[in-house]
């Protein structure tokens, strides 16, 4: 493994080479609400200064595996070696603001909020679901981006995510980010865990509510699962969402939103966690094959969809920590 690893010191405009000096590197990517975090040990040398701020590259064989920016350093009783953590530009949309949208795709208001804050981005896959007008009034900026895509996938069942591409934001869609990685019985897996849970994000009952002005009532909409049999009410009992939908949502409109929101949530949440040899194909948002003949209650071959990923490099062996998912695109 060939690892080259650079910070660059954004003061004095200089690039240093801490291959030699790094350990304990570890990277750690989710599909939602937080940066990739890059955290390692750094052999302090007097040639070598930075600060908050610095950038901090990583390459592995020629590849680009993490680009992103000095947030902390930590220093214990042995001050001869500094703990260091980044984050990718995903941290940025952390900063708050209020915003408008109307009559705008999720990748047009990604692209709008990444302009508007000087962050290097790129539109992989565009949507075409214009998302419902919305107003938000001093919230994260990547709580707006979310909304968006979430809106995208319950109403019109595509799935996109925002990553970080080695310094570059991307809005792609997860059927782009198929890894081509095998794990298995025979694959690379060296531990497991499997869990079946109706415990959290299931509800075989969407009631949706929007309070009407003009008459002073409040109106009231549900869907449930005897839409497709009434099964899982009969084996749950009712797992219900219920949440405020917006003003000027019309009827059809919430229905739509309330049948793909029950379409999403009515089943089963089955979970993965591997422990396994490392690939940097595999990051949070990416499609793997797993083949695993016994989990107990079934056997598996199929795709899952990878909802966070950490990866461990020291001693120049990589393994990584993997969860993943049973979705249905």
């Amino acid at each position: 493994m060939n690892i080259l690893a650079t910070i660059y010191d954004n003061r004095k405009q200089i690039v240093y080479d801490v291959s030699q000096v790094i350990g304990n590197l570890q990277i750690s990517s989710y599909i939602e609400d937080q940066p990739t975090k890059c955290t390692f040990d750094l052999v302090k040398a007097d040639n070598i200064s930075f600060h908050e701020g610095a950038t901090f590259s990583l390459t592995v064989d020629g590849k680009g595996v993490f680009k992103g920016y000095v947030f902390s350093k930590k220093r214990n009783r042995d001050v001869e070696i500094i703990h260091v953590t980044c984050y990718d530009q995903l941290r940025y949309l952390k900063n708050k603001d209020s915003y408008v949208f109307e009559n705008l795709t999720s990748d047009q208001i990604f692209a709008r909020i990444c302009e508007d804050f000087v962050l290097k981005y790129k539109v992989v896959d565009r949507s075409s679901y214009i998302c419902a007008p919305r107003t938000h009034d001093s919230k994260p900026l990547y709580d707006m981006i979310k909304t968006a895509l979430y809106d995208t996938l319950i109403n019109a069942k595509t799935w996109f995510i925002i990553r970080d591409n080695f310094g570059t934001l991307e809005h792609v869609s997860i059927t782009s980010l198929d890894s081509g990685i095998i794990l298995g019985d025979e694959s690379g897996i060296e531990n497991l865990e499997y869990e079946t849970s109706i415990d959290e994000d299931v509800y075989n009952q969407i009631k949706l509510y929007r309070d009407n002005n003009k008459t002073g009532k409040r109106e009231i909409f549900i869907v449930n699962d005897t839409i497709y049999g009434g099964n899982n009410l009969k084996r749950w009992g009712i797992l219900q969402y219920y949440a405020k939908v917006d003003d000027n949502l019309n009827l059809a409109q919430i229905e739509q939103r309330a049948r793909g929101m029950l379409a999403l949530y009515d089943d089963t949440k089955r979970t993965l966690k591997l422990e396994c040899l490392g690939s940097f194909k595999v990051f949070a948002g990416s499609f793997i094959t797993v083949r695993i003949a016994d989990l107990g209650d079934l056997s598996v071959n199929q795709y899952m969809l990878v909802t966070s990923c950490t990866h461990k490099i020291n001693n120049n062996e990589h393994r990584m920590s993997v969860t993943a998912e049973m979705v249905t695109l």
